[in-house]
């Protein structure tokens, strides 16, 4: 509560951030932003901010804060007996002004554009200029200040004045216009495969020039042979980048194998006095029609079918993350058989899951869920499992196998409905690989927990149908107690070209002794 009669005198402001207030207690404390500030009552100092005086009588006291570089703030304050006053004061910032104008240097092309960049930092923040031309004034701390400019195709150049309180310093600052270079070439994707969708299926390079200029990227096969060039787009600014889809300059695919990726590029001549020699820099890229990257379900934290663990890994480096809402009826694992099954939308559980290839075969991932219950608590869990594939499904062999573990918990009411419950699980998953089905099968054992002494025997298989831009399956799961869980669904994912979305949907069925419930679900993610 703001009380007038508390404070009086001069240098009290209507500056955002002060606050007085009277609470509870006796005496006065005292806070500032920025904190350190020394704190003068009645001529003396006592001390740096935040600072309480509980003991201190009540009466009328002069207040004086001080901090360099900031103005001071004086006021009065009464004190009494039958409250305590709390005082949040905002300190401001001596200021000045630094007109910056900026020139090209003597002999510098009349042709090449300068547009300058203007920043100058002050206790971490970037303060932004106000820009007429190529001058610019900024309203600075006081304190010698660094101001940076920068303009493509120029050199960086930067000026540390001195700014004074309420006074303009002026400085000019002559641009060199920058050599030619290429810096920070690298490429998102060391290996990949042309046959997946959109920015799946293709490789990024990217590099950093520092002037106007042009170049043609090339790729040579294994023997020296030109199998791809393309001239790239005149260089209007820093950072620069350009894909390649893995074929040839006809826009065939090119068989797999190891590639040189050769970028050329030198200044353009107009705006430049010497344009100098053609720089060039290489890097390796192999195509490999084995890397299969599309979104699976992330359903309790195991990668796979929504009730079938799959075996095949991601590439390494790349990952998906989906977030998801399902909603239906459902009997939670924790439940007895006897208990009866949740109400028709009596909640709506969600899950964000995320699967990542660290090194090569082998994939991590992680689930969180939550069930936000209308009438109940609402209860949350959290899954993590590993898998590592023993075969990936070549053309000689078209199997697949991996070994798999996972491990969750939960709190009240938080296993996801969908799952095997809270514990610890193995799982070995096989499949059969054709050319757009995968066929799996996938026993595993489960440790119900906190009770769970003898394990779970879980049977589960299903089949996946892939497509370019596209995959849907169905499948089950078996959990074999004294009260079997039974459990099918579709699902389909969607991921369109050429953005990394996807998109799902999935439906389902179950059966646990004589209930049965039905459940649907929609989700969205990205593939990389």
């Amino acid at each position: 509560m703001f009380c007038p009669a508390f404070l009086f005198g001069r240098n009290v402001s209507d500056i955002v951030g002060d606050k007085f207030e009277e609470t509870q207690g006796k005496g006065l404390m005292i806070r500032t932003r920025p904190a350190g500030v020394k704190v003068y009552i009645d001529g003396v100092e006592r001390g740096l901010t935040p600072v309480s005086f509980d003991k201190m009588p009540a009466g009328q006291y002069n207040i004086r804060l001080s901090k360099e570089d900031y103005k001071d703030r004086i006021f009065n304050v009464v004190l009494f007996d039958t409250s305590r006053l709390v005082v949040s004061i905002e300190m401001e910032e001596l200021r000045g002004f630094a007109l910056i104008a900026v020139h090209k240097a003597d002999g510098s092309p009349d042709s090449l554009p300068l547009e300058p960049q203007f920043f100058a930092s002050s206790s971490g923040e970037i303060i932004h200029s106000i820009s007429d031309g190529n001058k610019t004034l900024f309203n600075l701390p006081v304190g010698y200040r660094t101001i940076n400019v920068r303009a493509f195709g120029w050199e960086n150049a930067s000026i540390t004045p001195l700014i004074n309180e309420s006074s303009t310093v002026m400085a000019d600052i002559y641009m060199k216009p920058a050599a030619f270079t290429l810096n920070n070439y690298y490429q998102n994707k060391r290996r990949f495969n042309p046959k997946n969708p959109g920015n799946l299926g293709a490789v990024e390079y990217h590099f950093d020039v520092s002037a106007p200029g042009s170049g043609t990227l090339t790729v040579l096969n294994a023997n020296g042979e030109v199998v791809h060039k393309r001239h790239l787009e005149p260089f209007n600014t820093w950072s620069q980048s350009i894909s390649w889809d893995g074929k040839d300059s006809n826009g065939d695919p090119l068989p797999e194998g190891l590639y040189t990726v050769l970028l050329e590029a030198s200044a353009a001549a107009e705006f430049s006095n010497d344009p100098g020699e053609t720089v060039s820099l290489k890097l390796e890229t192999g195509i490999d029609y084995s890397i299969s990257i599309y979104p699976l379900s992330l359903s309790g934290g195991i990668p796979g079918l929504a009730f079938a663990p799959l075996p095949r890994a991601l590439p390494t480096g790349s990952f998906q993350i989906e977030g998801g809402i399902i909603f239906g009826n459902f009997h939670a694992p924790e439940k007895k058989v006897t208990d009866p099954e949740e109400r028709f939308f009596s909640h709506l559980p969600f899950e964000i899951g995320l699967r990542v290839s660290p090194i090569d075969r082998l994939e991590i991932a992680a689930a969180f869920n939550a069930n936000p219950s209308f009438d109940d608590s609402t209860g949350w869990g959290i899954t993590g499992s590993l898998k590592y594939n023993f075969l990936h499904g070549s053309t000689a062999l078209p199997l697949a196998f991996a070994g798999g573990a996972s491990y969750s918990w939960a709190s009240e009411n938080g296993e996801a409905p969908l799952s095997p419950g809270r514990g610890i699980g193995f799982y070995a998953p096989l499949s059969l690989e054709l050319t757009s089905f995968s066929v799996v099968f996938s026993p595993g054992i489960f440790w119900r927990g906190p009770d769970g002494s003898i394990p779970l025997l879980l049977l589960s298989g299903g089949i996946l149908y892939r497509r370019d831009w596209l995959n849907a399956g169905l499948s089950l799961r078996t959990e074999f107690s004294d009260d079997t869980r039974l459990l099918a669904g579709a699902e389909a994912r969607f991921y369109p070209p050429p953005s990394n979305l996807l998109f799902s949907f999935q439906a389902g069925v179950w059966t646990r002794g004589s209930h049965t419930g039905g459940f649907g679900g929609l989700g969205v993610g990205v593939v990389f």
